[in-house]
């Protein structure tokens, strides 16, 4: 199982969020998914996972550790406001045919 380990948390009051900096520990398991970062962020923080962006993530190589870089939005519609639509399709918010009908 991946640990999580927060290492700044920052208040962004103006666009409602709150920006985390993380690492994330992996051991001898395959690379950690963007789903999955979101399931342990949600985990740790007790937020809901859809309100969370994950943004980036970097591993250096041969290391068994992630640093990595997302935002905890107050609400959905902040989310949807704010974030490009790559950002909300790569974290499942938005779906190609939404885009589309639009």
């Amino acid at each position: 199982m991946s640990e999580l380990k927060i290492e700044e948390t920052r208040d962004n009051k103006l666009l409602k969020r709150k920006e985390i900096r993380y690492k994330v520990l992996f051991g001898n398991e395959s690379t950690p998914k963007r789903e999955q970062i979101r399931d342990l962020l949600a985990k740790n923080l007790g937020v809901n996972k859809e309100l969370i962006i994950v943004d980036n993530n970097v591993q250096q190589s041969g290391k068994h550790e992630m640093n990595g870089y997302s935002k905890v939005y107050s609400d959905k519609e902040s989310a949807m406001l704010y974030e490009p639509d790559y950002e909300l399709y790569r974290n499942g918010l938005k779906i190609k045919e939404e885009a589309e009908a639009e």
